[in-house]
Order: structure tokens, then sequence, then C-alpha cells
């Protein structure tokens, strides 16, 4: 039961390390986060899906 429950952590901080460092830089995946994850992700911290916002407006970081 322990490794389960350190798998979903994992996992879930797998998935927003991705949304915040690698998407932004990949556009099918960025696009992909900006239509289902990031209305989830933005209740946790809005900070997580800036930088995909920012990628896919053209504004350098």
């Amino acid at each position: 039961m322990r490794s389960l429950l350190t798998l979903v952590i994992v996992g879930a901080i797998a998935f927003v390390l991705v949304g915040m460092y690698v998407a932004p830089g990949q556009p099918e995946l960025r696009a992909w986060y900006l239509r289902n994850a990031c209305e989830h992700l933005d209740k946790v911290s809005p900070e997580i899906c800036a930088p995909m916002r920012r990628a896919n407006t053209g504004v350098p970081t």
C-alpha cells in the first residue's frame, strides 16, 4: 500500500513538472495541457501553467 501511495505522489509531481518545464517547448503537449489540464492545475497554483501560456502567446520568458 505504501508503494502505491508513493507511486501516485511521484506521478502527480512528475505531471506538474512536465507541465512546467517540458510542455512549453513541445507544441502538441503544450496544447494538450492547455486544453485539458490547466483548468485543474490552476486551482492548485496559476504559476504552473504560466510558462505554457507565455510560450503559446510567443512572449519570451
